[in-house]
């Protein structure tokens, strides 16, 4: 299948607008896909791994080559997904795409392990929020956008609704804001434009800066899948998919507020529920998961998407937890831990 992600100049964009600012991701899956029988982009719910798994997907049809997709998100069991998985395969050269894996990731592995070693000519993109852990998997990790590619996505939804943004500089900077408040998410972008017919830019601002405000986006009709409605859906849907360690771990980070390193992690976070190596393998898991991630590409240092942090806030405060955990973090600051 070499060759097949070769791309026709200007055809994601014009077919599928809601890649603005991907052609880099892009190219990094192609290049991926070339040393892989099985690519899995993982990320943040939210990022927008299921519009570039189809866009690619779209690029390989389009060369001849038959292209299958399972979405597991709408089936219940382990054995709906050997069954929804089994029936693509064929023996000639084909393409799977395997979306939405989260809550049922060990069944969709093992057939997607069996299909590849069954079928030679077959070759499998998967999405999910962490890595399948099948042999001779390569993971794409697909990170937030950029906030320029934010703020065009962002203006593109809201011309679509009917509401052009002004292009002035108090707008620009405004719609910058707003961004950088949703962690330049597709999935968040698209909520906030659904507001702006009815709310001005600095109006939906500070209702974002409200607490629960980011979470509280709304998204409705038949086609917009529950986990999708809100933020907050959105990520209990990732919560859900989390261990014990790392919910517990996420809740506790969330005091942070800004960015800290792993050490800190482990000496404002152990206690008697999470020992200093369950936080260090906790730590590890959310960052495969997109829920946190590196500053500047320094493994050592770590921040939490702000909604990921509102999130997680809101179970820090329900488990009680959340005076001790500031209290810890003040420490922490002033060098007593």
């Amino acid at each position: 299948m070499a060759g097949i992600f070769d791309r026709e100049e200007g055809c994601a964009h014009h077919k599928c607008p809601e890649l603005i600012g991907r052609s880099r991701e892009s190219a990094q899956l192609a290049v991926v896909f070339q040393r892989s029988r099985l690519v899995t982009v993982v990320g943040l719910g939210g990022v927008g791994k299921s519009a570039l798994v189809a866009e690619a997907a779209e690029r390989v049809a389009r060369t001849g080559t038959t292209v299958m997709a399972v979405d597991i998100a709408v089936l219940s069991g382990t054995e709906q997904v050997f069954q929804a998985i089994g029936r693509t395969a064929a023996d000639q050269e084909q393409l799977l795409v395997v979306d939405n894996c989260d809550h049922l990731l060990a069944p969709a592995a093992a057939a997607v392990g069996q299909l590849l070693a069954s079928f030679p000519g077959l070759r499998v993109l998967v999405t999910a929020r962490r890595r399948l852990g099948t042999a001779g998997e390569q993971v794409l990790p697909l990170a937030p956008m950029r906030l320029g590619d934010a703020v065009r996505l962002l203006a593109l939804r809201a011309h679509q609704l009917g509401v052009p943004l002004a292009d002035d500089e108090e707008d620009r900077v405004t719609a910058g804001r707003i961004c950088l408040r949703l962690d330049c998410l597709p999935l968040a972008l698209g909520l906030a434009a659904g507001r702006l017919p009815d709310l001005s830019p600095r109006e939906l601002l500070v209702q974002l800066s409200e607490t629960g405000g980011s979470l509280d986006l709304a998204g409705l009709g038949p086609d917009v899948p529950c986990r999708h409605r809100t933020l907050r859906h959105c990520h209990g849907w990732s919560h859900e998919q989390c261990i014990a360690q790392e919910r517990l771990l996420w809740a506790r980070l969330s005091a942070f507020g800004g960015t800290f390193t792993r050490t800190a992690a482990e000496k404002v976070c152990q206690d008697a529920q999470l020992s200093r190596a369950t936080v260090a393998s906790a730590v590890n898991g959310l960052v495969g998961q997109g829920l946190l991630e590196h500053v500047n590409g320094r493994p050592e240092l770590l921040r939490m998407p702000r909604t990921v942090q509102d999130y997680g806030a809101e179970w820090l405060a329900r488990l009680g937890e959340e005076t001790r955990l500031l209290e810890r973090v003040l420490m922490w600051s002033r060098g007593l831990l």
